[in-house]
Protein backbone atom coordinates (compact mmCIF):
# COMPACT_ATOMS: atom_id res chain seq x y z
CA UNK A 1 0.00 0.00 0.00
CA UNK A 2 3.02 2.34 0.94
CA UNK A 3 4.69 1.61 -2.38
CA UNK A 4 1.22 2.79 -4.47
CA UNK A 5 0.72 6.08 -2.75
CA UNK A 6 4.51 6.73 -3.05
CA UNK A 7 3.73 5.75 -7.02
CA UNK A 8 1.05 7.86 -6.95
CA UNK A 9 2.94 10.82 -5.81
CA UNK A 10 5.41 10.61 -8.28
CA UNK A 11 2.23 10.66 -10.88
CA UNK A 12 0.85 13.56 -9.63
CA UNK A 13 4.24 15.86 -9.35
CA UNK A 14 5.15 14.36 -12.71
CA UNK A 15 1.81 15.73 -14.05
CA UNK A 16 2.10 19.28 -12.16
CA UNK A 17 6.03 19.52 -13.93
CA UNK A 18 4.63 18.38 -16.89
CA UNK A 19 1.67 21.42 -16.93
CA UNK A 20 4.08 23.99 -16.03
CA UNK A 21 6.65 23.45 -18.76
CA UNK A 22 3.52 22.99 -21.12
CA UNK A 23 1.20 25.81 -20.17
CA UNK A 24 3.88 28.43 -21.17
CA UNK A 25 4.04 26.92 -24.87
CA UNK A 26 -0.09 27.10 -24.57
CA UNK A 27 -0.24 30.49 -24.16
CA UNK A 28 2.34 31.41 -26.61
CA UNK A 29 0.95 29.07 -29.72
CA UNK A 30 -2.40 30.85 -28.16
CA UNK A 31 -0.67 34.04 -28.46
CA UNK A 32 0.50 33.35 -32.03
CA UNK A 33 -3.03 32.51 -32.80
CA UNK A 34 -4.35 35.69 -31.63
CA UNK A 35 -1.80 37.44 -34.11
CA UNK A 36 -2.44 35.74 -37.00
CA UNK A 37 -6.32 35.98 -36.67
CA UNK A 38 -6.22 40.22 -36.43
CA UNK A 39 -7.24 41.04 -39.49
CA UNK A 40 -5.41 43.66 -41.82
CA UNK A 41 -6.70 46.99 -42.39
CA UNK A 42 -9.05 47.23 -45.73
CA UNK A 43 -7.14 49.29 -48.12
CA UNK A 44 -8.90 50.95 -51.12
CA UNK A 45 -6.22 51.66 -54.12
CA UNK A 46 -7.01 53.60 -56.95
CA UNK A 47 -5.38 52.58 -60.28
CA UNK A 48 -7.89 54.64 -62.75
CA UNK A 49 -6.36 56.48 -65.44
CA UNK A 50 -8.63 59.41 -65.77
CA UNK A 51 -7.27 62.75 -66.83
CA UNK A 52 -7.70 65.77 -64.38
CA UNK A 53 -8.57 63.56 -61.67
CA UNK A 54 -7.91 65.25 -57.82
CA UNK A 55 -5.88 63.70 -55.12
CA UNK A 56 -8.32 60.79 -53.37
CA UNK A 57 -6.44 61.03 -50.34
CA UNK A 58 -9.11 63.31 -48.95
CA UNK A 59 -11.10 59.94 -48.96
CA UNK A 60 -8.46 57.40 -47.89
CA UNK A 61 -8.29 56.55 -51.13
CA UNK A 62 -4.02 55.78 -51.58
CA UNK A 63 -2.01 55.67 -55.01
CA UNK A 64 -0.93 52.52 -56.66
CA UNK A 65 1.68 52.70 -59.78
CA UNK A 66 0.76 50.64 -62.60
CA UNK A 67 3.66 49.33 -64.89
CA UNK A 68 2.30 48.23 -68.41
CA UNK A 69 3.76 46.42 -71.19
CA UNK A 70 3.77 49.77 -73.18
CA UNK A 71 6.65 50.82 -70.99
CA UNK A 72 8.32 47.22 -69.95
CA UNK A 73 8.44 46.34 -73.76
CA UNK A 74 9.63 48.06 -76.67
CA UNK A 75 7.17 48.55 -79.59
CA UNK A 76 5.83 45.50 -81.62
CA UNK A 77 8.36 43.06 -79.70
CA UNK A 78 7.25 39.71 -80.07
CA UNK A 79 4.65 38.26 -77.44
CA UNK A 80 6.58 35.65 -76.23
CA UNK A 81 9.87 37.25 -75.97
CA UNK A 82 11.42 39.18 -72.55
CA UNK A 83 11.24 43.07 -71.87
CA UNK A 84 14.99 44.61 -71.86
CA UNK A 85 16.42 44.15 -68.75
CA UNK A 86 17.85 47.76 -68.90
CA UNK A 87 14.49 48.88 -69.65
CA UNK A 88 12.67 47.17 -66.78
CA UNK A 89 15.53 47.65 -64.34
CA UNK A 90 15.55 51.77 -65.00
CA UNK A 91 11.74 52.04 -64.23
CA UNK A 92 12.06 50.06 -60.83
CA UNK A 93 14.96 52.08 -59.93
CA UNK A 94 13.12 55.65 -60.96
CA UNK A 95 10.53 54.20 -58.08
CA UNK A 96 12.96 53.23 -55.31
CA UNK A 97 12.00 55.18 -52.89
CA UNK A 98 8.19 55.04 -53.41
CA UNK A 99 6.31 53.35 -50.84
CA UNK A 100 3.48 53.19 -52.74
CA UNK A 101 2.66 49.10 -54.43
CA UNK A 102 4.25 48.83 -57.93
CA UNK A 103 2.16 46.26 -59.92
CA UNK A 104 3.57 45.00 -62.98
CA UNK A 105 0.75 44.34 -66.02
CA UNK A 106 2.52 41.67 -68.14
CA UNK A 107 -0.55 39.75 -70.18
CA UNK A 108 1.17 37.89 -72.85
CA UNK A 109 3.00 34.82 -71.45
CA UNK A 110 0.21 31.83 -71.23
CA UNK A 111 -0.54 30.99 -67.64
CA UNK A 112 -2.05 27.05 -68.99
CA UNK A 113 -1.09 24.99 -71.27
CA UNK A 114 0.95 22.10 -71.71
CA UNK A 115 4.38 21.31 -72.25
CA UNK A 116 7.12 23.81 -71.70
CA UNK A 117 4.88 27.01 -71.73
CA UNK A 118 4.25 27.59 -68.00
CA UNK A 119 7.37 26.66 -66.59
CA UNK A 120 8.92 29.36 -69.27
CA UNK A 121 6.20 31.69 -68.17
CA UNK A 122 7.19 30.95 -64.43
CA UNK A 123 10.80 31.84 -65.23
CA UNK A 124 10.04 34.91 -66.93
CA UNK A 125 8.05 36.53 -64.23
CA UNK A 126 10.64 35.36 -61.35
CA UNK A 127 13.46 36.93 -64.12
CA UNK A 128 11.63 40.25 -63.98
CA UNK A 129 10.50 40.23 -60.39
CA UNK A 130 14.33 39.47 -59.59
CA UNK A 131 15.54 42.94 -61.60
CA UNK A 132 13.16 45.40 -60.18
CA UNK A 133 13.86 43.96 -56.55
CA UNK A 134 17.23 44.35 -57.27
CA UNK A 135 16.73 47.88 -58.18
CA UNK A 136 14.38 48.65 -55.86
CA UNK A 137 13.75 46.31 -52.77
CA UNK A 138 11.82 48.23 -50.58
CA UNK A 139 8.80 48.50 -52.67
CA UNK A 140 6.28 46.39 -52.44
CA UNK A 141 6.01 44.67 -56.05
CA UNK A 142 3.45 42.23 -57.31
CA UNK A 143 1.73 41.18 -60.61
CA UNK A 144 -2.05 42.23 -62.13
CA UNK A 145 -4.12 39.04 -62.34
CA UNK A 146 -1.64 36.20 -62.51
CA UNK A 147 -2.00 34.09 -59.68
CA UNK A 148 -4.88 32.82 -59.37
CA UNK A 149 -5.30 32.33 -63.17
CA UNK A 150 -8.50 35.00 -63.95
CA UNK A 151 -10.82 32.25 -65.01
CA UNK A 152 -14.76 32.78 -64.27
CA UNK A 153 -16.38 29.60 -65.69
CA UNK A 154 -13.74 27.43 -63.95
CA UNK A 155 -13.90 29.21 -60.96
CA UNK A 156 -17.91 29.57 -60.33
CA UNK A 157 -18.01 25.53 -61.62
CA UNK A 158 -18.53 23.06 -58.45
CA UNK A 159 -15.66 23.18 -55.97
CA UNK A 160 -15.45 18.96 -56.84
CA UNK A 161 -16.18 19.03 -59.81
CA UNK A 162 -13.26 18.55 -62.51
CA UNK A 163 -13.38 22.18 -64.04
CA UNK A 164 -12.67 23.27 -60.57
CA UNK A 165 -10.15 21.44 -59.80
CA UNK A 166 -8.23 21.54 -62.88
CA UNK A 167 -8.03 25.26 -62.33
CA UNK A 168 -6.67 24.65 -59.19
CA UNK A 169 -4.14 22.37 -60.79
CA UNK A 170 -2.67 25.41 -62.81
CA UNK A 171 -2.68 27.78 -59.94
CA UNK A 172 -0.15 25.48 -58.52
CA UNK A 173 1.86 25.30 -61.54
CA UNK A 174 2.52 29.20 -60.59
CA UNK A 175 3.01 28.91 -57.01
CA UNK A 176 7.18 29.68 -56.91
CA UNK A 177 5.68 33.20 -58.24
CA UNK A 178 3.98 33.71 -54.85
CA UNK A 179 7.79 33.52 -53.30
CA UNK A 180 8.70 36.86 -55.45
CA UNK A 181 5.82 38.85 -54.85
CA UNK A 182 4.67 40.80 -51.56
CA UNK A 183 0.95 40.72 -52.20
CA UNK A 184 -1.29 39.16 -54.80
CA UNK A 185 -3.88 40.89 -57.04
CA UNK A 186 -6.37 38.58 -58.47
CA UNK A 187 -8.46 39.76 -61.04
CA UNK A 188 -11.99 40.48 -60.39
CA UNK A 189 -13.93 42.31 -63.10
CA UNK A 190 -17.55 41.67 -64.11
CA UNK A 191 -18.66 40.23 -67.18
CA UNK A 192 -22.44 39.41 -66.22
CA UNK A 193 -25.24 40.92 -64.47
CA UNK A 194 -25.72 38.02 -62.16
CA UNK A 195 -25.03 38.87 -59.38
CA UNK A 196 -24.89 35.55 -57.17
CA UNK A 197 -22.34 33.99 -59.29
CA UNK A 198 -20.15 36.91 -59.50
CA UNK A 199 -19.99 37.24 -55.91
CA UNK A 200 -19.21 33.40 -56.18
CA UNK A 201 -16.66 33.89 -58.55
CA UNK A 202 -15.07 36.46 -56.47
CA UNK A 203 -15.34 34.98 -53.27
CA UNK A 204 -13.78 31.59 -55.18
CA UNK A 205 -10.91 33.96 -56.57
CA UNK A 206 -10.05 35.30 -53.58
CA UNK A 207 -9.57 31.95 -51.79
CA UNK A 208 -7.55 30.66 -54.54
CA UNK A 209 -5.35 33.58 -54.09
CA UNK A 210 -5.51 33.22 -49.70
CA UNK A 211 -4.38 29.11 -50.61
CA UNK A 212 -1.40 30.28 -52.58
CA UNK A 213 -0.16 33.70 -50.70
CA UNK A 214 1.35 31.96 -47.34
CA UNK A 215 0.04 34.94 -45.73
CA UNK A 216 0.55 37.72 -47.79
CA UNK A 217 -2.06 40.28 -48.53
CA UNK A 218 -4.50 39.71 -51.04
CA UNK A 219 -6.28 42.80 -53.20
CA UNK A 220 -8.77 42.20 -56.04
CA UNK A 221 -9.02 44.56 -59.01
CA UNK A 222 -12.32 45.44 -59.88
CA UNK A 223 -13.45 48.05 -62.80
CA UNK A 224 -16.65 49.97 -62.54
CA UNK A 225 -17.32 48.92 -66.25
CA UNK A 226 -18.52 45.58 -67.75
CA UNK A 227 -16.20 43.95 -68.72
CA UNK A 228 -15.60 44.56 -73.05
CA UNK A 229 -14.58 41.10 -73.93
CA UNK A 230 -17.06 37.96 -73.52
CA UNK A 231 -20.03 40.46 -73.02
CA UNK A 232 -21.17 42.37 -76.35
CA UNK A 233 -24.31 43.71 -74.68
CA UNK A 234 -22.99 45.32 -71.99
CA UNK A 235 -19.76 45.37 -72.24
CA UNK A 236 -17.79 48.75 -71.12
CA UNK A 237 -21.03 49.91 -69.87
CA UNK A 238 -21.11 50.99 -66.07
CA UNK A 239 -22.03 48.36 -63.72
CA UNK A 240 -25.14 49.42 -61.63
CA UNK A 241 -24.74 51.81 -58.42
CA UNK A 242 -25.87 48.68 -56.25
CA UNK A 243 -24.25 46.15 -57.69
CA UNK A 244 -20.53 48.22 -57.27
CA UNK A 245 -21.70 48.66 -53.50
CA UNK A 246 -22.12 44.77 -53.49
CA UNK A 247 -19.15 44.41 -55.31
CA UNK A 248 -17.07 46.55 -52.86
CA UNK A 249 -18.64 44.99 -49.71
CA UNK A 250 -17.68 41.73 -51.27
CA UNK A 251 -14.20 42.51 -51.22
CA UNK A 252 -14.26 43.87 -48.14
CA UNK A 253 -15.60 41.07 -46.03
CA UNK A 254 -13.25 38.30 -48.01
CA UNK A 255 -9.92 40.39 -49.01
CA UNK A 256 -7.46 42.77 -48.09
CA UNK A 257 -7.89 45.17 -50.34
CA UNK A 258 -9.08 46.48 -53.25
CA UNK A 259 -7.60 48.10 -56.75
CA UNK A 260 -10.01 50.35 -58.56
CA UNK A 261 -8.95 50.57 -62.70
CA UNK A 262 -10.56 52.44 -65.18
CA UNK A 263 -10.66 55.15 -66.95
CA UNK A 264 -8.60 54.33 -69.98
CA UNK A 265 -11.54 54.60 -73.17
CA UNK A 266 -11.19 54.52 -77.04
CA UNK A 267 -9.18 57.62 -77.22
CA UNK A 268 -6.97 56.79 -74.20
CA UNK A 269 -7.49 58.66 -70.77
CA UNK A 270 -11.17 60.00 -70.40
CA UNK A 271 -12.19 62.67 -68.41
CA UNK A 272 -12.08 62.79 -64.50
CA UNK A 273 -16.20 63.00 -63.51
CA UNK A 274 -16.67 63.43 -59.57
CA UNK A 275 -20.25 62.73 -59.89
CA UNK A 276 -20.24 59.77 -61.71
CA UNK A 277 -22.33 57.04 -59.76
CA UNK A 278 -19.49 54.67 -58.64
CA UNK A 279 -17.38 57.31 -57.01
CA UNK A 280 -20.47 58.63 -55.09
CA UNK A 281 -21.08 54.79 -54.24
CA UNK A 282 -17.11 54.14 -53.26
CA UNK A 283 -17.29 57.69 -51.06
CA UNK A 284 -20.34 56.33 -49.03
CA UNK A 285 -18.79 52.92 -49.00
CA UNK A 286 -15.59 54.51 -47.59
CA UNK A 287 -17.91 56.25 -44.76
CA UNK A 288 -19.17 53.25 -43.89
CA UNK A 289 -15.87 51.34 -43.37
CA UNK A 290 -15.17 54.00 -40.99
CA UNK A 291 -13.70 57.11 -43.12
CA UNK A 292 -14.92 60.23 -42.68
CA UNK A 293 -13.85 62.28 -45.43
CA UNK A 294 -12.70 66.14 -45.15
CA UNK A 295 -13.88 68.86 -47.88
CA UNK A 296 -13.41 67.50 -51.36
CA UNK A 297 -10.05 68.42 -52.39
CA UNK A 298 -9.16 71.28 -54.83
CA UNK A 299 -5.87 70.06 -56.17
CA UNK A 300 -6.01 68.47 -59.37
CA UNK A 301 -2.94 66.62 -61.30
CA UNK A 302 -2.99 65.42 -64.96
CA UNK A 303 -2.95 61.87 -65.12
Amino acid sequence: MRRQKITLLVLILLGVASAAILLPRAHFSTALTAVAAVPRPFVVFDATLYKNKPSLAAYHVRPLTMLYESRLFVANQLSPSMPSEVIVRSLAYELRASTDPVILDIERWPLSGDGMAVPSTVANYLSVLSWVKGEAPAVPFGLYGTVPIPDYWRAVSDPMSSQFLAWRTDNDRLAQIVDHVDALYPSIYTFYPDRQAWVAYAKAHIAEARRLAKGKPVYGFLWPLYHNQGNELLGSRPIEPDYWDLQLTTLAQHADGVVIWGGWGDHGPEPWNEEAPWWQVTKRFMQRRGFSSVSPPTNVRAQ
